[in-house]
């Protein structure tokens, strides 16, 4: 593979895309950050050059990046530069999806009309502007329990659960008062096992489907705070997870590109929850490389360049198991006073970061940006990654004040 030189261009420069970075610079690519220069973004030493801009504009970033020389567009982790990278493809005709399919990823009300004219399983749904309309839209979709959505955010952010009038108003106006539109998503609350999925579409054709588990914590709705592989089933349900991811894919118009996937299981039936046109945050594209012994994030930067990245697919090996966990304040606030790791550095542990340094502002974990620190293990299998992940746990040091 012959990428030596290229220019990409990588919008955001947070700890989330570290690893494209990382694996642009092994690669021979260079790398552009794309970025606010606020609260001093982890990746601008890793970048060979910068160019500032606010990437949840794609009127900026089109404007900012006129006289810049690039041969792809690239994201990970974040949805915020989805539009603009979708405008980019548009107008320079990269390689990757349009802008209008990155707005079906952005707002999930539209995200779910397209499921529903395409026939991909989901939660029932009504799309409501005003508390007037919120009763009569719970009672549409089914009753109690149900979950309001801000339908233009993410990691959790503006998603509320509400088992009853009391809650399903606050609901309401919390995430109203959060999203940018003028709509919020009323949602059944389907009571089943939460997973996701990791895909990858190459000219049309999927590559793979890989259901993981979420470990989850109940905040105002539950946040995944870690992830493993594999994802324990039977081969009927494993064969339901890709048609439906398959399907969803399809509906969505996504091409050249990974995908991340939220699924539940509700008394054997898969519904798709909500899915989008790049990695997984918190560790999920390690977890991939682990899971297939590769390296996923260069499998990103091909297609972004226009190379077949089956090149690097058609490598893979038999991979391990793995496990990551973020690292959370889940009872009190704070100012940390100090935060590190006091064991050995095992050759199991596949990453190990810290994200804050001490005189930082700890928050009572609510959502994912409240995360301190993230861990990846491997292992034979995820009994030996639990138990790896344990030891490495307990020699984290961390002091509030």
């Amino acid at each position: 593979m012959n990428v030596k030189g290229k220019r990409l261009l990588i919008l955001g420069a947070g700890r989330g895309q570290i690893g494209l970075y990382k694996a642009a610079r092994e690669m021979g690519v260079v790398s552009i950050a794309g970025t606010m220069p606020d609260n001093g973004p982890p990746c601008i030493p890793l970048a060979d050059e910068v160019c500032y801009m606010n990437i949840l504009d794609p009127d900026e970033v089109e404007s900012k990046t006129a006289d810049l020389r690039f041969d792809g567009v690239a994201t990970c982790c974040l949805d915020r530069g989805l539009k603009a990278l979708g405008r980019l493809c548009d107008t320079r005709a990269l390689p990757g999806y349009s802008e209008e399919v990155a707005e079906l990823c952005n707002d999930k009300s539209k995200m779910k009309l397209r499921f529903s004219e395409y026939g991909v399983n989901t939660a029932p749904f009504k799309q409501i502007y005003t508390d007037e309309a919120l009763l009569d839209a719970i009672d549409k979709v089914g009753g109690y329990p149900v979950i309001i959505k801000a339908t233009d955010l993410a990691g959790s952010q503006g998603i509320y659960k509400a088992v009853n009038k009391e809650e399903a108003f606050d609901g309401f106006y919390k995430a109203m008062s959060a999203t940018r539109v003028d709509y919020v998503l009323v949602e059944k609350f389907l009571q089943g096992r939460e997973f996701g999925a990791q895909a990858f579409i190459s000219n049309g054709e999927i590559l793979f489907v890989m259901p993981h588990g979420d470990i989850l914590y109940q905040a105002d709705t539950a946040v995944p705070v870690g992830h493993y592989v594999p994802y324990e089933c039977s081969d009927i349900l494993r064969e339901k997870i890709r048609k439906e991811a398959e399907m969803a894919i399809k509906a969505m118009g996504l091409n050249n590109c990974a995908v991340n996937i939220d699924f539940i299981e509700e008394n054997g039936v898969i519904y798709v929850l909500e899915l989008t046109g790049r990695i997984g945050a918190n560790c999920l594209p390690e977890l991939v490389s682990i899971h297939y012994g590769l390296n996923y994030y260069q499998m990103v930067i091909a297609a972004a360049l226009g190379i077949d990245p089956k090149e690097i697919w058609n490598r893979r090996k038999e991979g391990e198991a793995g496990l990551s966990r973020m690292i959370i304040s889940p009872e009190r606030d704070g100012i940390l006073e100090d935060m590190r790791y006091v064991g050995e550095r095992d050759s199991f542990i596949y990453d190990l970061t810290f994200f804050v340094r001490p005189g930082f502002e700890v928050k009572r974990f609510a959502n994912s940006s409240h995360c301190l620190a993230q861990i990846v293990v491997k292992g034979q299998d995820l009994k030996e990654c639990e138990e790896r992940m344990e030891a490495v746990v307990s020699k984290i040091d961390m002091k509030l004040k």
